[in-house]
């Protein structure tokens, strides 16, 4: 019966460590964090990013500015805030003018530059009307220098998870059970690094000896009975070995 379930538990304990190693593969594993920043990067919502723009009304310049821009919607600024988290990193980070102006740099890389027109009846220019510019349309210059920050997340894996990093601890514990289960067992019919006592006459594993206590000599049962006792001091009493 033991030897039927055999294949199924090695398969299960196989089971088991190829799981474990797939789910801990350090190329597959990575909490979500911040990209690091390419020449091919494009602006998205959310980054940071170092710019250059010129604000005209008609045939005037009303605005020059220069620094970085945490890229998000006005509107939504104005309610929550720029995250402490950016404010941190970025001391001198300023919130874009309007919604007009995020979605002109939106998909932008580093160098580019861009003439971008709002008009005002779109509602993305200056909707305040205690705005200066308010109900006027407007055209920017705009120069991206540098993404300071891409924020965009990278594709969630399963350590993304809460509860993953312990079923991966739970599963690696399993799995160290049952190699030690499998390790005794294997012991049971095998001289296992060498630690089992060998019959005096075959050299199979041992499994009694000679009861004379002044000689303990190993052997294997079939073996002794064979040989009526023990070929060294001639004794026929026999008991098992511990």
């Amino acid at each position: 019966m033991a030897q039927k379930n055999f294949p199924k538990s090695r398969g299960f304990t196989v089971f088991l460590i190829m799981s474990f190693f797939l789910a801990s593969f350090p190329g597959t594993i990575h909490p979500c964090q911040t990209i690091d920043v390419t020449p091919n990067t494009r602006i998205e919502i959310h980054d940071v990013v170092l710019v250059n723009y010129t604000l005209w009304i008609e045939e005037n310049i009303v605005d020059d500015q220069q620094g970085p821009i945490y890229v998000e919607d006005p509107d939504v600024i104005e309610k929550v805030g720029v995250p402490e988290s950016i404010i941190e990193e970025f001391p001198n980070v300023f919130a874009p003018p309007n919604l007009g102006f995020v979605e002109g740099i939106l998909g932008m890389r580093a160098g580019e530059e861009t003439n971008h027109r709002i008009n005002w009846i779109t509602g993305k220019a200056f909707n305040d009307p205690n705005d200066t510019y308010y109900g006027e349309n407007l055209f920017y210059q705009i120069r991206i220098k540098k993404i300071l920050l891409d924020a965009s997340q990278p594709t969630p894996t399963l350590m993304d998870i809460p509860f993953f990093v312990p079923l991966v601890v739970l599963l690696g514990l399993l799995i160290i059970f049952l190699i030690i289960l499998r390790i005794q067992r294997y012991s049971r019919t095998h001289n296992l690094f060498g630690l089992k006592k060998k019959c005096y006459y075959c050299g199979k594993i041992a499994n009694v000896m000679c009861g004379n206590p002044g000689c303990t000599t190993p052997y294997c049962k079939p073996c002794f009975l064979e040989n009526n006792g023990c070929d060294l001091c001639h004794s026929n009493t026999m008991i098992p070995l511990k």
